[in-house]
């Protein structure tokens, strides 16, 4: 029998309560639904019902009403005095009590429930929990527009990962073309978009789990997709293009400075408004939430093309507001609560007083040190409701950031928490190719999960643990741990800061002829990063995996190594151009070129396993662009 003290619980509940004894599932019984007039507790009942048909292999009917004739293995009823969102579970030696304040906490309730049964099988060991989560709004934002766009059995898999974990929001970000605009469809003809028809059945899908589905859609910067392309071209601010200002990027990736396609609208031009408009008409009708994200985060070239001599006049930052409440004015004229990113109001706190009160600030950083405490503030002193924002790092980083990724996740929660955030939402990226396979995020879920829900309690949660036993079904409590050491490689580089990167990501994308990144990175060091993954990739061979996509998972964090394993020879080679420019040895040259040849067979067809055809060349890219630059050297 496991004791209440060894119990795995993911989020780790507000209150548990451990009593004495323990209460055994019988063969016959019911699950009680107490009162006949209301039955809004069915689908956490269902859920229960189906957990111990599959967990316990036990056939319970449901019985509505209390009857001294019914055995009731577990009961609900709902309780108008508790908090919003909050319930108890009761576990006494003759059976299973759960009250609730609202269905979908009677639906958490059995969250709850259903690890215990994982854990215990058919005798659970009594105990009272209390519980109700910190924040009211816990998301997740996938990003579904660098190149990888997941089919729809992904998205389910993601989805019911959130279910269990107590999350209630998840956003698909939307840029350029990856959802089938139907009155633009030469803009996404050639892709392999989410159509309208697959939101409604995403859409439906959530609601049954409690899951806001928030339509997400930039709207004022990142219009790159758009604005590059002709008949758009006129609407943006420098529809030339522009060098992105220095202090904005690492000058020894980008020596030559970085050239930006035109990616943020004219704010003066009122065809802008008639193409989000379009825009938003084709989009907002498949989703029933009543939220909608309108992005317009980074806005790198608002007031230096054709609003410059206004910027000059009124300040960028009013530029800025008054754009925005004009997509303020077509959010809430179809029924929506617009949310949107903070990074640019923020940046003018003179002009947070005169944001709608009823807007959502978006309040987003990725790294450990992100200012969430002084900026969450700036929302709260004028009164503007916020989320909270932080990432998994997963992006750039071929296998993850985990040291980076837990900090940037606990500084959120607790800051947010402290300064009244009414959302938590863990964002996932794909900058660069998303070249990082979906498993690489899974700790960041959890981690994100857990915090949202309780984060005082959750602060040192057992997120190996969790992954071993309820994700990926490892007996041998390998895959955990791993998953987060891979994750923290990037510690063993130069110690630079690489904000939202890290150096063996950048080296895949440099070109070959820059050398200036390994300048900073020695012999030792890269040396030390190929002992390191070897160890790691030696112990993934102990790991047994009995999921479902068991030997996917494998299959992709293998890969996942192959990456980095890739990017330290690179290195290497880069070091010795250091010493002979334009000279490298022809054998370890062609050596590199086979190992890349099997590292984009293999990425490919692992690509196709969860996402969508379109975009995988696009992500491919730059690795064919390497190879070309290893052949051309080869040559030389």
């Amino acid at each position: 029998m496991t004791a209440t003290n060894s119990l795995l619980l993911m989020p780790y509940p507000q209150s548990l309560s451990p009593s004495p004894g323990h209460f055994r599932f019988p063969s016959d019984g019911s699950i009680v639904l107490s009162c006949t007039e209301d039955n809004s507790a069915m689908p956490a009942a269902r859920k229960l019902q189906n957990v111990i048909s599959k967990v316990l292999h036990l056939t319970l009917p449901l019985s509505i009403g209390l009857r001294p004739t019914v055995l009731a293995v577990c009961s609900f009823s709902q309780d108008s005095d508790l908090p919003l969102h909050a319930h108890k579970i009761t576990v006494a030696e003759n059976g299973i009590s759960i009250t609730y304040s609202t269905p979908e906490a009677a639906f958490h309730a059995v969250a709850t429930l259903k690890q215990m049964i994982e854990q215990t099988g058919r005798t659970l060991p009594c105990l009272t929990i209390q519980d109700h989560p910190d924040f009211g709004a816990r998301g997740l934002m996938i990003d579904i527009s660098r190149n990888k766009i997941p089919k729809l059995e992904t998205l389910y898999r993601i989805i019911e990962l959130m279910a269990d974990l107590k999350m209630n929001q998840l956003q698909l970000y939307v840029e350029g073309s990856p959802f089938a605009y139907e009155s633009f469809p030469d803009v996404w003809k050639l892709e392999t978009p989410i159509s309208g028809e697959e939101i409604l059945l995403l859409d439906a899908f959530c609601r049954e789990r409690y899951i806001e589905l928030v339509p997400n859609q930039n709207s004022f910067g990142h219009m790159e997709a758009w604005l590059s392309r002709p008949e758009f071209n006129h609407l943006a601010e420098v529809p030339e293009g522009f060098m992105l200002p220095e202090g904005m990027y690492a000058p020894d990736f980008y020596p030559e400075g970085l050239f930006m396609r035109p990616g943020t609208f004219d704010t003066e031009d009122p065809r802008v408004l008639e193409l989000l408009e379009n825009m938003y008409d084709d989009l907002l009708p498949y989703f029933s939430s009543k939220q909608f994200n309108v992005g317009c985060d980074e806005t790198y070239e608002l007031g230096l093309g054709k609003s410059k001599l206004q910027a000059g006049e009124l300040g960028k930052g009013q530029l800025y507001l008054s754009f925005l409440q004009k997509i303020h004015t077509l959010v809430t004229q179809r029924g929506k609560t617009m949310q949107f990113w903070g990074d640019i109001i923020i940046q003018y706190p003179e002009l947070i007083p005169q944001l709608p009160k009823n807007i959502i600030a978006m309040e987003w950083g990725y790294s450990a040190e992100h200012p969430f405490e002084s900026d969450t503030k700036k929302f709260q002193e004028a009164e503007i409701p916020f989320y909270v924002c932080p990432g998994t790092s997963s992006w750039n980083s071929l296998t993850g950031r985990t040291d980076n990724m837990m900090a940037n996740l606990l500084s959120a929660a607790t800051h947010g928490k402290n300064n009244g955030a009414i959302g938590y939402l863990v964002t996932d990226w794909g900058d660069f190719g998303h070249w990082q396979h979906l498993p690489i995020s899974y700790a960041g879920f959890v981690y994100g999960a857990a915090l949202a829900w309780n984060t005082a309690g959750n602060e040192q949660a057992d997120v190996p643990g969790y992954l071993n036993r309820f994700v990926f079904l490892d007996p041998t409590e390998t895959i955990g741990n791993l998953l987060l050491d891979l994750g923290n490689y990037y510690k063993l580089e130069s110690g630079i800061s690489r904000p939202n990167d890290t150096e063996m990501s950048m080296l895949l994308r440099s070109k070959l002829d820059n050398v200036l990144m390994v300048e900073q990175l020695t012999d030792v060091q890269l040396e030390q990063l190929a002992i390191y993954i070897q160890e790691i990739s030696e112990r993934l061979e102990k790991a047994s995996l009995y999921c479902e996509d068991g030997e996917l998972v494998l299959s992709e964090i293998r890969n996942g190594i192959h990456f980095v394993e890739h990017a330290i020879k690179l290195g290497k080679i880069k070091r010795q151009l250091v010493i002979t420019p334009g000279k490298a040895d022809k054998e370890v040259l062609h050596e590199q070129i086979q190992d890349l040849d099997v590292l984009l067979h293999n990425y490919r067809l692992l690509w196709l396993e969860r996402n969508r055809m379109g975009g995988l060349e696009q992500s491919a890219s730059r690795l064919v662009a390497l190879r070309q630059e290893y052949q051309a050297l080869l040559e030389a």
